[in-house]
């Protein structure tokens, strides 16, 4: 009871806390409508229709089959009676003496005639042999003669035969020995089993257990211990149908079952990789409120919260765009300000660290209008207002005019320049003035980040069948903890302009340097 009320009580704060922090609380699915009682319906009825109709149909087979093909009863019963009375007859004459003995063995063999009986003393010399009326009993040289004792019958070495005609035409025989040895007593046990006629060893006074007495031996022919006609082919197939058919059964419940299951799972799915114009999902109809159906409602909500999110994504996005063009655009006109009162003081006569100091604001404030045009060319490229005109011009041309001027900064910096660009046109489809925008800021990012190596190269290598331009500096490299990788409005534009252009771009970084590969898009380049 206790336990009933804590389980309760924590349920009910579960429901608490969801309401609180706004999330949606699901019901409790109800047992009677979940999948887990509709399947453990289907499996009770499964195990109850096996244990009620096989009785059924059984009886039906022993009332109706076994009384059509009726037969008569076996003379001697069964195996089983036969040998739990051989077993219980050696058993009472335990301690008997030899003639008692013998009297109760023609007893029996007057009980049941057709049988042969015959008796084996402690010393392993057969006492008595009862043929019966279906053995003949013939006699044969001893395969273990001995010396025959004082008193001793000259009978005793010599074997018996029993030879038995069977109903099924086959003649059997039982060669009895005159003296038993350990060998013939144990190899004539492991016959008895599976012999025809049927064998029976029973130890005098122990049953199965030797009590040093000797054994006595029954046998009988197995046709007078078994039904005339037989019905086990005819059962097994009988039943073999019917628990096929309740096989069948079972398991077309089985397979509308799940495939129901299976044709909600795979709408459900249909709806997953069907996306709507704004590439997201589209809510799919909830019919049941068990297992699938809670599932389905998790997956509208997910849907829900997709659309909602993308709605304020967009919001935010044209927000930010709208922020960055206005914030552009205010920005120039103190600039420019800025510029004119600066340039009026070039015209004045200033020492030489005002020279020096007016020197460095120039320098940053271009670099703010650089950043001013960088933030304008990033918010048009990702607004997809950034107009490109594609011509086919000279890649290697361009890369030449665009490194002569950036030769004297190079020069300024002390750079060792290297520019091996061949004679022959590489001709690619790109926006000249696209195509000079992201040439001028991988040549600023290789001053502003690789100044240390003093060093830059530009040349051309093959790569997969295609002409690739390759910028080489020998700089620190893009450090995985440096922060660089990837940020700065300079490498995003690039990236932009790249993909924009049908470019690629490859970037091999390492202690030595970056080498920055330029080629493009299309299988094969156009070199005249």
């Amino acid at each position: 009871m206790i336990r009933w009320y804590r389980e309760r009580k924590a349920r009910k704060s579960e429901q608490n806390r969801g309401s609180e922090t706004g999330q949606p609380i699901r019901p409790k699915i109800k047992f009677g409508r979940s999948l887990m009682s509709r399947y453990m319906l289907l499996i009770l009825a499964a195990f109850l229709f096996v244990p009620v109709v096989v009785p059924m149909v059984a009886t039906v087979f022993i009332v109706v089959i076994n009384n059509v093909n009726s037969s008569e009863e076996a003379p001697y019963g069964d195996a089983d009676q036969i040998t739990k009375l051989w077993t219980s007859e050696s058993k009472k004459l335990g301690e008997a003496s030899d003639q008692i003995i013998d009297k109760r063995m023609k007893e029996l063999q007057e009980k049941y005639p057709k049988s042969a009986m015959y008796r084996v003393d402690a010393a392993g010399r057969t006492k008595l042999v009862l043929g019966g009326e279906e053995a003949e009993v013939l006699k044969s040289k001893s395969l273990h003669p001995s010396v025959t004792a004082e008193g001793e019958p000259e009978s005793l070495n010599t074997d018996v035969i029993l030879k038995w005609s069977l109903a099924t035409g086959k003649k059997a025989e039982t060669r009895i020995p005159a003296r038993w040895t350990p060998n013939d007593a144990v190899q004539f046990m492991k016959e008895a089993f599976y012999r025809d006629p049927l064998t029976v060893v029973s130890f005098i006074g122990g049953g199965n257990v030797n009590k040093g007495q000797g054994f006595m031996v029954i046998e009988v022919p197995r046709e007078l211990i078994q039904n005339l006609t037989n019905n086990g082919l005819l059962e097994f197939v009988y039943f073999g149908v019917v628990m096929l058919i309740v096989f069948v059964i079972f398991i077309v419940m089985s397979v509308l079952f799940f495939a129901k299951i299976r044709k909600r799972l795979v709408h459900l799915q249909s709806a997953m990789v069907t996306p709507s114009k704004e590439g997201i999902p589209l809510p799919v109809d909830i019919k049941r409120s068990d297992e699938i159906g809670h599932l389905e409602e998790s997956f509208n909500q997910m849907v829900h919260q997709l659309t909602d999110s993308l709605q304020r994504e967009r919001e935010e996005e044209q927000l930010r765009k709208r922020l960055v063009a206005g914030l552009s655009h205010d920005l120039r006109t103190p600039l420019t300000v800025i510029r004119g009162h600066m340039h009026a003081l070039n015209k004045e006569n200033l020492s030489d660290q005002g020279v020096r100091a007016l020197s460095r604001m120039e320098g940053k404030i271009q670099d703010l209008g650089e950043l001013i045009d960088n933030l304008l060319t990033y918010n048009l490229l990702t607004s997809g207002r950034y107009t490109l005109k594609l011509e086919q011009k000279d890649a290697l041309r361009m890369i030449r005019e665009a490194a002569a001027s950036w030769y004297p900064v190079w020069e300024k910096e002390e750079f060792e320049i290297d520019i091996d660009l061949p004679e022959t046109p590489l001709i690619w489809d790109v926006d000249a003035q696209g195509l000079r925008r992201v040439l001028d800021n991988l040549f600023q990012n290789v001053v502003r980040h690789a100044a240390s190596g003093k060093y830059i190269r530009i040349s051309t290598e093959q790569i997969q069948g295609r002409t690739a331009v390759v910028i080489e500096d020998r700089g620190p490299g893009i450090q995985p903890d440096s922060g660089t990788r990837g940020t700065g409005l300079g490498l995003s534009i690039v990236d932009l302009l790249i993909r924009e252009m049908g470019l690629r771009k490859r970037v091999d970084s390492s202690d030595a340097g970056v080498r920055t590969y330029l080629y493009s898009g299309k299988e094969i380049d156009r070199e005249v």
